[in-house]
């Protein structure tokens, strides 16, 4: 009997204990889920930048597409242009016709979008890398992605003249990323640098002394007495 009484007051307390577990996976159990569950689609434009002015006409489009799964994108132009276009290696690459004035650029796929306002007009700001459509001949093979491994200043030598031959070199240059300050796909400013030069270079140096300097040199351009690659004097003079 007491035995009978033990049991019987047992089985209540397993099943409370069998639902907290349901109800509160263990910490490994979380996990798994976390890491069999496939990222969120996710769409980005690459070229041409938001509030690019580009000549009326035929304009390229370059983005690249993250998510599982992802094998095409749709691209529509102030809502009335419509194209599909595949992705490879996560890439995609279009040409769409823009008419002058504003052009709204909506590219979606798999319940993501992305959206950039382009002006297309004789006034232009913007201008493509000369080899932008060339994905391969900075890419390489692009069936398994964009990715470029290793240094990335070993594919831009492949065309560009070196610039790392003084004896100090700029932070950037030294560590073999030139897309730290270039656009490889396009951009609004000279050289297709990432921002207009002085906006460019606090990117980086922000400190109390770079700032105190900036403001004393009363507006003078940083390059006028810097080199943004390499020098044989201090601070990269010229």
């Amino acid at each position: 009997m007491e035995v009978r009484r033990f049991t019987r007051g047992l089985l209540p307390a397993v099943f409370l204990a069998g639902a907290a577990f349901l109800l509160h996976p263990s910490p490994g159990s979380a996990q798994a889920d976390k890491t069999t569950r496939p990222p969120a689609p996710a769409i980005e434009i690459l070229a041409p930048a938001a509030g690019a002015v580009v000549p009326p006409g035929k304009v390229l489009v370059i983005g690249r597409a993250k998510g599982a799964g992802t094998s095409g994108v749709e691209i529509d132009v102030n809502g009335t242009v419509h194209q599909k276009t595949v992705t490879t290696g996560g890439g995609f690459m279009a040409s769409v016709y823009m008419l002058r004035g504003k052009n709204v650029l909506h590219i979606h796929a798999d319940g993501a979008s992305a959206e950039r306002v382009v002006v297309a007009s004789d006034n232009v700001t913007y201008r493509y890398h000369p080899q932008a459509e060339q994905c391969g001949g900075c890419h390489g093979e692009t069936a398994g992605g964009y990715v470029v491994s290793g240094r990335k200043d070993n594919v831009c030598y492949q065309c560009h003249d070196r610039k790392d031959g003084k004896k100090l070199v700029h932070g950037p240059l030294g560590g073999g990323d030139c897309t730290i300050c270039h656009d490889p796909h396009g951009a609004m400013n000279p050289a297709l640098t990432v921002a207009k030069a002085e906006g460019l270079c606090v990117k980086c140096h922000d400190q109390p002394g770079s700032q105190k300097h900036m403001k004393d040199s009363r507006g003078v351009a940083c390059v006028s007495c810097h080199e943004p690659h390499s020098s044989d004097k201090t601070f990269l003079q010229k």
